[in-house]
């Protein structure tokens, strides 16, 4: 008797064991009232949580990310009409497909905010365009700590120096892009665009287009066919920290590059566009500085002809770092002397967490002939990453 009331007491003691291992409720349920067997409830679990399994083997490979600049502005016009509404600067919306950990294939929106191209009267609309469109492929094996971008890529300098030296791209285009700075090209263009990253050496070169993403092919400056562009930048960082984008509340950093562009019969006209420049960057928790230097050659007359400089700052006393109070400074001074100006950027930005930062800041621009371009702005802006 006592055998048999050890024996019985083991079996349930199994069972209710086994019970306790089963996930689905209703398997369970159905086992413990004898109706499936052990074998018959775990055949059955198996095959349910089969069917039920997501498909995880492309989610490992398929990446989205991006960001969008939201906001007000107020431009006070010296000489016109002020105007003030609210925006969509910019929205990227990007994809990445990836082979294996670094060969990728990458396509990213870009949604900017413009006046309808028939006629301004009709006010601002949004328009969609394709701004990256490339194989990344890693030949490490050949060239040491080295990949390239193949397509509608990234260009040597831009993406470098909003990553590095100027962090408010959602106000400003930098010295070297912006209308009111130097004025010269855009980020990504059509080529094949190479990247060497070691600790304390980085380098970007290659063959694009030569006239920006947004102008494949252009040629409104004469009748000469298209001809490439040749770019490179080399950095040293001082520091070390070449491998990766570095994190300017958190790390700190300091950096010098070199930077020179050909663009051969620039837009068809007889004249390449030449541009050097230098720039350097020292950034720690507390603060940032930076400033760089800009020629550039055209043909006479020409907008792109001359030279400029710029210095920026940050200084980020508090919050742990997360108030940043910025300021920025740009001098272009053309080689006819018709088109000098100056560009002055102040404000507060709070960097509430990584996904947004607010800024509030004001841009006044002043040319020293033609009044007529002269404003001020006043921007609240959202900066969102996700």
């Amino acid at each position: 008797m006592k055998k048999t009331l050890v024996t019985m007491a083991l079996i349930g003691a199994v069972g209710s064991s086994f019970a306790g291992e089963l996930k689905n409720p209703i398997i369970k349920k159905l086992y413990e009232k004898g109706i499936l067997t052990k074998e018959e409830a775990t055949q059955l679990e198996k095959e349910i949580t089969k069917k039920d399994r997501p498909v995880l083997t492309k989610s490992k490979k398929l990446k989205f990310g991006g960001k969008a600049y939201i906001g007000y502005t107020f431009t006070d016009k010296k000489n016109g009409t002020d105007e003030g509404g609210f925006e969509v600067r910019r929205g990227y919306f990007v994809t990445k497909y990836y082979f294996n950990k670094k060969d990728h294939f990458r396509f990213t929106f870009d949604v900017s905010w413009q006046y309808h191209k028939e006629n301004r009267s009709e006010g601002k609309e949004i328009s969609l365009k394709v701004k990256h469109l490339y194989l990344y492929k890693d030949i490490s094996s050949i060239i040491p700590y080295t990949g390239f971008e193949l397509g509608i890529a990234h260009t040597p300098w831009l993406d470098y120096e909003e990553h590095s030296g100027w962090w408010f791209r959602s106000i400003s285009k930098t010295f070297y892009e912006s209308k009111d700075g130097a004025h010269l090209l855009p980020s990504a263009d059509a080529g094949i665009d190479f990247k060497t990253k070691t600790e304390y050496f980085s380098a970007e070169y290659g063959i694009f287009d030569g006239e920006g993403y947004d102008h494949i092919g252009r040629k409104d400056k004469g009748t000469k066919g298209n001809k490439p562009m040749i770019e490179g930048r080399a950095t040293w960082h001082v520091l070390g920290g070449g491998k990766k984008k570095p994190k300017p509340l958190s790390q700190t950093y300091a950096n010098i590059s070199l930077h020179a562009l050909n663009s051969y019969n620039h837009r068809g006209s007889n004249d390449d566009l030449t541009v050097y420049q230098i720039h350097a960057v020292y950034n720690q928790p507390l603060f940032l500085i930076a400033g760089q230097y800009i020629k550039s050659d055209w043909y006479t007359n020409s907008e792109n002809s001359g030279d400029g400089y710029s210095f920026n700052f940050e200084i980020r006393p508090i919050l742990d770092h997360k108030i940043s109070i910025l300021g920025r400074y740009d001098h272009w001074n053309s080689d006819d002397n018709t088109k000098d100006r100056d560009q002055y950027i102040y404000g507060v930005a709070w960097h509430m967490n990584k996904y947004i930062t607010w800024i509030v800041n004001g841009i006044t621009v002043d040319y020293d002939k033609g009044s007529s371009k002269d404003y001020t702005k006043y921007m609240i802006t959202a900066e969102v990453h996700y």
